[in-house]
């Protein structure tokens, strides 16, 4: 979900200055730069580094990129069309009318977002078997109700 958790980076603790002459992180000035901003030319040290993209920004430009969506590799956000489509399943289910039209809407959220990225967290698809399974029950109750209204005996006069 998160390659980067498990991404060992070399060398990201910050150095220590050597000399007087050295550049210095703009962030923290007893640590040795060893990179610029690309967007606003600040030096930065190994910790304050956020490399996206090949692209070296500090932190300021980095949520400046967020706020102003200029960054269009970062995801900040994710839809949960798992716990959408358990809601769809289970909440409908006491109003029976609704649940006639969430079942399959339920079963088509399942069905087409199966292999959709489901949070930036790590999540099973747990949600999606409940889902399913509330939908499948809920369809079948409904065909059993169906079925009994057609197949019982009325009651003559």
């Amino acid at each position: 979900m998160f390659p980067a958790i498990e991404q060992v980076r070399a060398g990201a603790q910050p150095e220590a200055l050597a000399e007087d002459r050295e550049a210095s992180c703009f962030f923290h000035p007893e640590s040795r730069a060893v990179t610029p901003c690309q967007e606003c030319g600040r030096f930065l040290c190994s910790l304050c580094d956020l490399e996206i993209d090949q692209k070296h920004f500090c932190p300021q430009c980095f949520q400046a990129g967020l706020a102003g969506q200029r960054l269009e590799n970062v995801e900040t956000r994710r839809t949960l069309y798992d716990s959408i489509a358990l809601a769809l399943a289970t909440l409908p289910a006491a109003l029976i009318w609704p649940a006639i039209f969430c079942a399959p809407a339920a079963l088509f959220i399942v069905i087409r977002r199966w292999n959709a990225p489901l949070s930036i967290l790590p999540r099973t698809r747990i949600r999606f078997y409940l889902a399913a399974g509330f939908a499948l029950a809920e369809l079948a109750g409904f065909g059993a109700l169906i079925w009994a209204i057609v197949r019982l005996p009325r009651a003559g006069p």
